[in-house]
This record gives C-alpha cells, structure tokens and sequence, in this order.
C-alpha cells in the first residue's frame, strides 16, 4: 500500500507557445514504450530530489490535461464536470500534493474524459462562444503532451534505478519514495490516455471546424 507522503510541489507556470506544442510529435512513440529499460542495470538510485521532479512533472502534465478538459466540458455544456475539474486543478496547484490527491485527480479526469468522448461523438453544432473555448482546450492539451513527453523519460529513469535498490535500500530509502514509485508505474498508462483524447480532439476540431494550432498536421503526421 503506498504510503500518504506529503511533497512540495511549486508548479511554475507554464507557457503555451506553439514550440511546446512541436514536442508532441513523438507522443506516440512514448505512450507505447514499456515501463523497463536496458538501462536499468546501470541506473542511479533515485533519491527524494529525483522524486520531487517527477512528481512536479506529473503534476504539471495533470494540471494541462486538467484545464484542457475543462475547457472541453465548458464548450460541451457539461458544468457539473466543469466544476469538478477545476477544483482538482486547483488541489493540484495548491502546494502540497500527495498519492492519494495524484490518484483522485487522475479518477476525476477519466470520468470527465469519458462524458467528452460521449459528446464528441455525438457530433454537436458548436456555437461561436464553444468553438473558442474548445481552441483554448486544444493549446492546453498539447501543452500537457509536451511536458507528458519530459515525463515518460524521467519515470523510466526513476524505474530503473528504484530496481537497483537493495533490499536493505528498499526497507528504508525505499519507503520514503512511494510517491516516486506511483509515479513511475502509473506514467505508461497516463501518456498513452493522453495521446489518444489529444488525437480525437484535434480529429473533431478539424471536422467542427475550430481553430487548430497551425503545426497540429506536421505533428499527428509524425507519429
């Protein structure tokens, strides 16, 4: 059972360029790459430092998908998941986060996904006012596909290195990186989510015609 450890995450706020948006190209790739290396044999122990980073990763990667499924929502009419969505985002930025709020927002995130997949399905009309918030979900979703592609390079560094702990290691370093671990395991999983609701999204902007960022081609043709 993974223990409720407290970490201090500052969350810088982070741009939506469209360079930020390039890095997307080889999501594909990184949602399908596995949790194990080769390079585990000669990975450095992961330290509380190591954690930290990783977590913050996560959790501005989160925080991205998080604001883009509100906007989503909001363009779809869905308020009651407008509303839990952003008072998971706001959870996050608040400072302190630990497993268990890293593991709620993640649930809260996949129920929303599933009522946008619903909607999107349908194919409804867009008005002027939803096409915009749509656009502005699309920025933040490839905002948090870049810092997703940051992060599956950093869990399975962390994964690697959390195998070459020995077992006196793991009775005692070893607890004190549950977040880390949680992390690591669950970043597969999350990245590939990540690319498949971006890949939908940016396919019903194209057919509902709302602004996609200009080099959104160049990269779903990259993968």
């Amino acid at each position: 059972m993974i223990r409720n450890t407290a970490l201090v995450v500052a969350i810088a706020a982070a741009t939506l360029s469209m360079p930020a948006h390039a890095q997307f190209g080889k999501l594909k790739d990184i949602a399908g790459a596995a949790t194990g290396t080769s390079s585990s044999t000669s990975a450095a122990a992961p330290d509380e430092a190591a954690q930290e980073a990783l977590v913050r990763r996560f959790v501005s990667s989160q925080s991205h998908s998080l604001q883009a499924q509100t906007s989503f929502a909001r363009a779809f009419g869905l308020a009651e998941q407008v509303q839990l969505l952003e008072a998971e985002r706001q959870a996050l930025s608040s400072g302190s986060v630990n497993v268990d709020a890293m593991k709620k927002s993640v649930s809260v995130s996949q129920a929303a996904q599933a009522a946008i997949d619903e909607r999107q399905a349908a194919q409804p009309e867009l008005n002027a006012e939803s096409k915009q918030h749509y656009a502005e979900g699309l920025v933040s979703l490839l905002a948090s596909a870049a810092e997703a592609q940051k992060l599956s390079g950093e869990a399975s560094g962390f994964a690697a290195g959390m195998k070459n702990l020995g077992a006196t290691q793991m009775a005692t370093v070893g607890r004190k990186l549950a977040a880390g671990a949680w992390v690591a395991k669950e970043s597969p999983g999350f990245i590939k989510g990540l690319y498949g609701s971006t890949k939908s999204a940016v396919t019903f902007a194209k057919k509902s015609k709302v602004k996609v960022p200009s080099n959104a081609d160049s990269m779903l043709d990259s993968l």
